[in-house]
């Protein structure tokens, strides 16, 4: 069985955590019923003892009835009922207590019932006797004592109930007794195993996740070397909400790597915190921002290319963008080597039509070759199962020197399968051969005898992949094969030998030349050219022409290397700089010897391109200058942001503190041998249990979250820190590296803010005051007066003279006007930028209802109200109402007399950088719509004060108005973040024109 699978499976812990969670709920349960019946246990015998205190009361009570003494104070009372009274009272009251606490037991309830009756009797027969004057103990007479004899009686069964209800009591407490004695001990046992065994999960809980960390840990720093070796820009970006956390606004850059700086300039800690819109202003545009939030909000890859210009470089780069939890990861691939190979494949297409000329002439030739040659040449074509494994070949090409062997003509057996022409392949090691050429690619040589004509012959064959294939070619060497059996072989190896460094050559990235000593003349490899800058053979290479690409501060050297070698066949140069057609420098190491090729002196070697190991060298002293600069910039960095930092090694005294750490605590650097004990005197004393609880949290579970506390400086002054860090390992020792900044100045301004927000609380609520006022208090005494109007205007009027009905007319008016001014007061005060209500809201709806309820209006003046098709947008929907409302109401209301209104209706998407007005822009994108008038207009120097509340253009005699509809509808613009303004001319119609994001 294989414990590892099962001990890693995050199946077996799903099971476990599962089965504990039964057995903790079952103990958990056990544990309360237990604690349940013991409470029960304790309710019963309270209760019992209740009832006894009760009883013992109610035989105290007839116990003072068989008192002489209490007897004659009843008879001594002479008239006065307050001892009998109070008496009395008192039965009452236990007799009902006892009712009370026996509601719920038959048995007692049973016997009690007489207990009224009996009570009843002894008051009575004790009034009797009250009622009758004591008299002298000589002269007792017969009736006093017949009383009294009554009295004992009654009190004689008053105690035989008590006695039974205080036996049934006794049985029960002991009752409960036993089963108090019986279930004692489950109770701690069940809690005992209950703790035990959570202790047990939380072990093994603590072990997994420690485990995982160190996982965690050692994946972190995986991923880290793998981002520094990579050579694509990998940044990962997180979104940017507005303000009420509903639309992403922009990307803040979180994580950038080092190719950022390699191809694109960018420092990766300088962009790092800034949003995308400032460090790629590109992506902003063309639709990509809405891609990556699309990819965000959707979690689906994307992908896109881009051009780019960096100082004047034109670069491609091949971007995937990832979904992960709070962000999106873009890898940016470089492709501009892709994409330049694209434009040099018009030129190759073009070569490659000359050469397809070429290769039809060449094709004849190699026909001729073919009949000329001994050999036999055929070439097959893999055939292949439903697995994917070789099962056959099929001929493709066969020359006619097959015919003298086997008596096939080609035209016979081509596409034909090898199977069926050559079975005796099969039935030997060379089908194997040809299946091992086609799967490794690698070249196969082989001899295999055949008859040809009854006679033994031996072939010698070598097989080549070509595509999914080989070529197979073959030729007689019965006569040849000891003698020329050397020969093949030091031919294939030098073949291969061949191939092997041509391919070298392109991985290392490595050419080689053969430069003859006597003329300077030179032939190098392809791919020497291709560190040139050149194609293969575009050039012709000589010593002389060569040296225009040496460096000019290595021509010394270049001409030094070959003077020696001219003189000695060899040179102590080994390295110089070249400058490519490109113009890029590149750093040349080669190495060489001196032979004799055709007859001619010449020097053989290989060079290698070194840059990218001289460019890294160089890096390396770079990056330690880089490092020196950023720790004189932290320290700086430190002592303005009022930050400190401190190194603690875990479980020792030992801490290390910054320079500025010193200084916060009014010492200067070094001030004083830092320690961890030493540290905590500056802690405030109020302070100083947080301060150790959090040493101690940090201490066992290696685990910090950030913490306050205050200081008390040197100079006694009170510091507020917060203080955060985490465990990292250094010379193999646990350590805490952490930060610990100054936030005095935060705090108190926070406290500020807190003022400051009871004082926005307390302005709140007198606005809300005022609401109240306008909507009830101010409203109710113009109901009535329009009351009075409306009954007066009914009854009175034709009392009225001509004069009256005037003054009458403009009460009305002047009352219609109050109306209308409280309504808009409390539209305008009531619209407020709370988001919660938003949804999408098609304009076109709106524009219908609005319609509607100016109809009326537009079908007395005739009005001609033309519309676009409007978007649809996120908003309050009976705002945007009001707000086309009173726009288009105004156009009907300020028409040009005798004239038929015209309302028009426009609606355009723009970018937030077309929009020249300056207002707080939360979009990329906004719709401007515009609504346009044929009315009389107003003067441009009113375009802003028309928008202001009570602010009117025009008397009231002569257009109806509040001076509030323009104020609501700036208002409620602006509560859905855009921006309003008008233009207009006198007698020519007004346009407004709002803008609401997209």
């Amino acid at each position: 069985m294989d414990f590892k699978r099962i001990y890693t499976s995050s199946k077996t812990y799903i099971v476990l955590l599962f089965v504990a969670f039964v057995i903790i709920l079952f103990t958990a349960s056990m544990a309360y019923y237990q604690i349940m019946r013991m409470q029960d246990l304790a309710e019963k015998v309270a209760h019992t003892l209740q009832v006894n205190n009760a009883i013992s009361e109610l035989s105290a009570h007839s116990t003072q009835a068989e008192s002489e003494e209490f007897r004659n104070q009843l008879q001594r009372s002479e008239g006065n009922n307050t001892i009998f009274d109070d008496y009395v009272k008192e039965g009452e009251t236990i007799l009902k207590t006892l009712k009370d606490l026996t509601r719920d037991n038959t048995s007692q309830q049973i016997r009690l019932a007489p207990m009224q009756a009996l009570l009843d009797s002894l008051h009575e027969e004790l009034k009797i006797l009250g009622d009758h004057p004591a008299q002298d103990s000589i002269v007792l007479n017969e009736s006093e004592n017949e009383k009294k004899s009554d009295i004992n009686f009654t009190l004689y069964r008053i105690r035989n109930i008590r006695n039974q209800m205080l036996a049934e009591e006794r049985l029960s407490i002991k009752k409960t007794r036993e089963e108090y004695e019986s279930n004692k001990y489950l109770a701690p046992l069940t809690s005992l195993l209950l703790a035990f065994f959570a202790l047990l999960v939380f072990v093994l809980a603590f072990l997994k996740i420690y485990r995982n960390k160190l996982r965690i840990r050692s994946s972190e720093n995986f991923l880290r070397s793998v981002l520094a070796t990579t050579d694509n820009i990998v940044n990962y970006y997180e979104p940017i909400y507005d303000r009420n956390k509903e639309k992403i606004i922009d990307f803040k850059i979180v994580f950038a790597n080092e190719c950022n700086r390699d191809y694109l300039g960018l420092d990766p800690d300088e962009i790092t915190g800034q949003p995308i819109s400032n460090v790629f202003p590109f992506l902003m545009l063309n639709g990509e921002f809405e891609q990556l939030v699309n990819c965000f909000e959707q979690k689906e890859k994307i992908s896109f290319d881009r051009q780019i210009s960096v100082e004047g470089e034109k670069l491609w780069f091949k971007s995937l963008v990832t979904p992960l939890a709070e962000g999106i990861m873009v890898t940016a691939r470089n492709s501009t080597a892709e994409e330049k190979a694209k434009e040099e494949q018009l030129f190759l297409n073009q070569r490659l039509e000359d050469q397809n000329l070429k290769l039809l002439d060449n094709r004849a030739f190699l026909n001729n070759i073919f009949k000329s040659i001994p050999h036999t040449i055929m070439n097959f074509e893999a055939i292949r199962d439903k697995k994917g494994n070789i099962s056959d070949f099929k001929i493709l090409f066969i020359n006619d020197k097959i015919t003298p062997i086997t008596g096939d003509l080609p035209e016979e057996i081509i596409n034909k399968n090898v199977s069926e022409v050559f079975p005796v392949i099969f039935e030997t090691e060379i089908f194997g051969y040809l299946k091992d050429v086609v799967q490794t690619g690698k070249p196969k040589s082989y001899e295999v005898p055949y008859e040809v004509d009854g006679m033994p012959k031996w072939f010698s064959a070598r097989a080549v992949k070509l595509g999914d294939g080989v070529t197979l070619t073959s030729r007689e060497i019965t006569e040849e094969k000891e003698r020329t059996e050397q020969l093949v072989q030091l031919n294939t190896q030098l073949e291969t030998q061949n191939s092997i460094f041509i391919d070298a050559e392109n991985v290392a990235n490595i050419g080689s030349y053969i430069w003859y000593l006597d003329n300077g003349e030179a032939t190098i490899s392809d791919n020497f050219y291709r560190i040139l800058g050149y194609e293969p053979n575009a050039i012709k290479i000589t010593f002389e022409s060569y040296r225009k690409f040496v460096h000019p501060e290595d021509l010394e050297a270049y001409d030094l290397l070959g003077a020696e070698t001219v003189e000695f066949g060899k040179s102590k140069v080994n390295g110089y700089r070249i400058i490519t057609k490109q113009g890029d420098v590149k750093y040349i190491e080669l190495n060489g010897r001196a032979l004799i090729r055709n007859g001619r002196r010449a020097s053989v070697g290989v060079v290698v391109d070194v840059t990218e190991e001289k460019q890294n060298s160089d890096r390396v002293i770079e990056l330690n200058q880089e490092l020196s600069i950023q720790n004189s910039i932290l320290t700086d960095a430190e002592r303005l942001a009022k930050i400190g930092s401190f190194i603690w090694y875990v479980g020792t005294d030992m801490i290390e503190l910054s320079d500025n750490f010193y200084r916060m605590l009014g010492f200067e650097p070094k001030g004083f041998e830092s320690s961890l004990k030493k540290f905590g005197e500056f802690v405030h004393p109020e302070d100083l249990k947080t301060y150790q609880q959090s040493i101690e949290k940090s201490t066992h579970e290696l685990s910090v979250n950030e913490h306050r506390y205050r200081i008390i400086t040197k100079t006694g002054e009170v510091k507020h820190l917060k203080v955060n860090g985490q465990f990292i390992q250094k010379d193999n020792k646990q350590i805490m590296s952490g930060v610990a900044q100054d936030i005095s100045l935060s705090i108190a301004a926070e406290e500020k803010l807190r003022a400051s927000n009871l004082e926005l609380q307390q302005s709140n609520a007198e606005l809300e005051s005022f609401n109240r006022v306008a909507s009830h208090d101010l409203q109710e005494p113009l109901r009535k007066t329009q009351m009075f109007i409306s009954r007066l205007e009914s009854t009175e009027t034709e009392n009225l003279s001509d004069k009256g009905r005037v003054y009458f007319q403009k009460v009305v008016n002047a009352a219609s006007r109050m109306q209308a001014l409280v309504l808009n007061l409390l539209t305008y005060s009531r619209i407020d930028s709370k988001h919660e209500d938003f949804e999408l809201i098609d304009l076109n709806q709106v524009l219908l209802k609005v319609k509607e309820d100016l109809s009326s209006s537009i079908e007395n003046t005739g009005a001609i109200i033309k519309s676009e098709d409007l978007p649809t947008l996120r908003g309050v929907s009976y705002q945007l109402e009001q707000l086309f409302n009173n726009l288009i109401g105004n156009a009907l209301k300020y028409k040009v007399a005798d004239a038929t209104p015209s309302v028009t209706i426009q609606a355009e998407k723009v970018h937030g950088k077309q929009i020249p007005e300056d207002f707080f822009k939360t979009a990329n994108t906004y719709y401007k719509i515009t609504i346009i008038d044929n009315g009389i207009g107003f003067s441009t120097e009113y375009s802003d004060k028309i928008f202001e509340v009570f602010q009117r253009l025009h008397q009231k005699s002569e257009y109806s108005g509040t001076g509030i509809g323009l104020a609501i509808c700036k208002k409620i613009v602006e509560n859905h973040h855009g921006f309003i303004y008008a233009t207009s001319e006198l007698g020519k119609g007004s346009a407004f024109i709002f803008y609401l994001p997209a």
